[in-house]
């Protein structure tokens, strides 16, 4: 199963939750027994998940998937990391490059390798963390899966970016990628305030059943946990389980409704 993470705004906690999910998947089984190994494709130029994963070797990364000249396979640059059962294909500011060289023929190069089964000996799920900006490279990661999950926060511009969001994975899904259908809208960084829940009904209201409850509460231990300590929010301690269980209930329910469940 391939998913992607998204946002239309900067903030919005989309690394966070594709980190999150991935580590929700990876505790789980397939059906013979085995546990889930997952893949995380860093589109994000700024790298947040790559370092947070710990890779073994950064020596090559998505931007050399997406080369226009002798570009690499994607099984070629998935690299252990310190999180079991996670491999990641690193990401680095150099990235940010193919938002300008990225040819039609490279565009859809994540499109083909799921399709054709490029990695499915080496992972059974793949988490892409969509770059902030609506480019080349994001429209690369979403014609490459069939899932996406929208991360906002229960903010105007943060409904306004969910929203943008939509549109963009709607016309590329009527474009280049029928599989593509949103699963959820994920409300991060929720504050309990009368405005946070006056957008959060007007979210509900827009988005019905696919905003995704209950939201993912406001804890500055949850970037201390990733961005600090390179550890998920289960492994971290009491007070983020809470976190933890709100993701997995995410990644377990779109399991529920998945036919990939090998």
């Amino acid at each position: 199963m391939w998913i992607g993470v998204g946002k239309g705004k900067g903030g919005a906690g989309c690394t966070t939750s594709a980190l999150e999910l991935a580590y929700a998947a990876s505790r789980r089984r397939t059906r013979s027994g085995r546990r889930r190994r997952v893949g995380l494709l860093d589109l994000d130029p700024q790298g947040n998940a790559t370092d947070v994963l710990e890779p073994a070797s950064r020596s090559v990364g998505i931007k050399d998937v997406l080369a226009p000249d002798e570009p690499l396979h994607l099984r070629d640059v998935l690299v252990p990391t310190e999180w079991e059962g996670v491999l990641v294909a690193p990401a680095d500011r150099f990235l940010a490059n193919r938002e300008i060289d990225l040819t039609p023929g490279r565009i859809a190069a994540l499109r083909r390798a799921r399709l054709e089964g490029h990695i499915a000996d080496l992972v059974d799920d793949v988490v892409i963390d969509l770059p902030r900006d609506i480019g080349k490279i994001a429209a690369c990661g979403l014609l490459g899966i069939e899932h996406l999950f929208i991360a906002a926060r229960a903010t105007v511009w943060g409904a306004q970016g969910a929203e943008e969001m939509r549109y963009t994975a709607q016309r590329v899904a009527e474009k280049g990628n029928p599989e593509l259908r949103i699963s959820g809208y994920i409300v991060t960084a929720y504050e309990n305030t009368s405005d946070s829940r006056r957008i959060l009904q007007e979210m509900k209201e827009r988005f019905g059943s696919d905003l995704l409850m209950p939201p993912i509460p406001r804890r500055s231990r949850i970037s201390e946990s990733l961005e600090s300590y390179h550890t998920a929010c289960r492994e971290y301690g009491a007070e983020l389980e809470k976190v933890a269980d709100i993701y997995q209930k995410i990644w377990d329910h779109h399991m529920e409704d998945s036919d990939d469940s090998r």
